[in-house]
């Protein structure tokens, strides 16, 4: 029987473990993969050495990252390095998924995101309330997501998932893979708020992807995914 894939979180540890590693583990485990994490943040940015020892004794556990999701990196220092890490170790499945809070009007980590990230990463993505922070730009309408998609796109990215597109009744993402594009429409589950679904989402496509999915079908189920998260509550 063979081990289950390595899925890789290189995301912040968060106190309420909410969201971030801990959280990104959780999914991991209850998609059926191992789950491996990589601290950039704990209440203050991880020192550039601390960040490399993780890395490195990731690689020498002698797993191999069968998929990653990218939550929240600080400088551009980290970006470089966990670029470097995403081009050797995992070069057509990282979900580049960032929380917009971690760069904080840095232009320069910014910059090295989309010149450095974007294109490794096998998909980014972006809720669309997030937008406006990604590209100054908005998708308030179904018929603005293809627009959206399309900005993201051209700052580097390969594909594109705009997430959670509240539509009336309906949720909708839209994937732009390399101009190609699928509409993934969902009805609204009536819940009581349940924290860290965002990044439930985004650890979900990376944890399908590790599974071997094609990145459409690793959205489809990732959206699946959050539907079963809000009709249990948690």
């Amino acid at each position: 029987m063979s081990a289950p894939p390595l899925a890789v979180s290189i995301h912040a540890l968060t106190p309420l473990a909410e969201d971030g590693i801990v959280a990104d583990a959780a999914v991991f485990d209850e998609l059926g993969c191992r789950g491996a994490c990589v601290a950039t943040d704990l209440q203050g940015t991880i020192p550039e050495d601390e960040l490399r020892r993780q890395l490195d004794a990731l690689i020498a556990s002698g797993g191999r990252c069968a998929a990653a999701r990218i939550g929240w990196l600080r400088g551009e220092a980290q970006v470089k390095t966990i670029a470097g890490f995403v081009r050797q170790e995992i070069p057509d499945a990282a979900v580049v998924a960032l929380v917009p809070a971690c760069l904080d009007g840095d232009g320069v980590a910014l910059a090295a995101v989309r010149h450095l990230l974007y294109p490794l990463g096998r998909v980014v993505v972006v809720r669309a309330g997030d937008l406006p922070s990604w590209t100054g730009g908005s998708a308030a309408e179904i018929a603005e997501l293809p627009e959206a998609a399309a900005a993201v796109r051209a700052q580097g990215a390969r594909a594109v998932l705009v997430a959670g597109l509240r539509a009336g009744a309906r949720i909708v993402d839209l994937l732009d893979d390399g101009g190609h594009l699928t509409m993934l429409d969902a009805p609204r589950v009536a819940a009581p708020h349940v924290p860290g679904l965002a990044g439930a989402h985004a650890a979900a496509v990376a944890g399908h992807l590790a599974r071997g999915l094609p990145l459409r079908d690793a959205a489809v189920a990732a959206q699946r995914y959050v539907a079963l998260r809000l009709s249990r509550g948690r």
